[in-house]
């Protein structure tokens, strides 16, 4: 008896002793961000230019229009930022049959005016004889004085990309490096390099070149095309404003070849006051 007294005492030991482990929980990424603090105040960062190509894959002139960007990128290293804006603007931006449509509702927002001729170009938004809108010619003249210009509020992206779960992962901190007493807003877009595509140009034969590689193309914005706020007023330098998001990537995206770009606006007069880009696949 006193044998079995302590066998079942044993067992019932060895029973409690045993609970079951929970399941091991793995995190794959880290929680978003959205937060506001003040930090040390910062060095000011040199200012880049944001320049927007407004353009159309019908437009002769056009393909002339997007070497002069980039000669005033490479011109200008590490000053100048490139967008191509194609817009809802009639013939010159109708889609040609069989390729992808680069024309976007998100792009018209972003211009705010009906640009009419093509090509125009925008330059940190600013207004030039009575317009946003800038003819081809006049860039130069625009970026230089743009050029000059110091910025309140540094910026800076880090961006990854989930290759299991197809999306990408941005981060965003925009902190005042001086005090800026107005409201500040930012928009994020998504652009693609590499874009193979029709395109019309007055230069090569027939007048239309079907392999035109279409360059820094907007595809689609996080948040609003007219502006998220991110501040009231950012009255103290180190005030800092981080900010993270997920993008999914639209069926006919390359992820290789997006980058996101993101411009600090100053939402009483729209000028851009920062601006920088980084590949979404670093």
């Amino acid at each position: 008896m006193k044998f079995q007294y302590w066998s079942l005492l044993v067992i019932g030991i060895l029973v409690l002793g045993c609970e079951e482990e929970p399941p091991v929980i793995k995190f794959k990424q880290k929680p978003l961000l959205d937060t506001t603090y003040y930090g040390a105040a910062p060095s000011q960062q040199i200012k880049k230019v944001w320049l927007a190509d407004v353009t159309g894959v019908r437009c002769n002139n056009c393909p002339r229009a997007a070497e002069l960007a980039k000669k005033f990128h490479e011109d200008n290293p590490g000053r100048i930022e490139i967008i191509a804006l194609y817009p809802n603007a009639g013939v010159l931006t109708w889609a040609w049959e069989g390729y992808d449509t680069l024309n976007s509702s998100d792009a018209d927002q972003i211009i705010g005016e009906t640009p009419g001729s093509l090509p125009k170009g925008m330059i940190d938004k600013v207004v030039y004889n009575g317009s946003v809108l800038v003819d081809e010619l006049a860039w130069g003249s625009v970026i230089n004085q743009q050029l000059q210009k110091t910025t309140p509020i540094n910026l800076g992206i880090n961006t990854s990309w989930i290759d299991d779960e197809d999306k990408g992962r941005i981060e965003i901190k925009a902190v005042a490096n001086t005090a800026f007493n107005k409201p500040v807003l930012w928009i994020i877009g998504i652009l693609e390099d590499k874009i193979i595509g029709a395109q019309s140009d007055s230069r090569v034969g027939g007048g239309l070149d079907d392999d035109y590689e279409h360059n820094h193309v907007l595809r689609s914005v996080v948040g609003s095309a007219y502006g998220d706020t991110i501040a009231q007023k950012m009255d103290v330098p180190g005030y800092t404003v981080e900010r993270h998001y997920f993008i999914d990537r639209k069926q006919n995206w390359n992820a290789d070849n997006l980058s996101v770009m993101v411009w600090v606006i100053d939402a009483e007069t729209k000028e851009i006051l920062q601006t920088r880009t980084a590949k979404m696949k670093p």
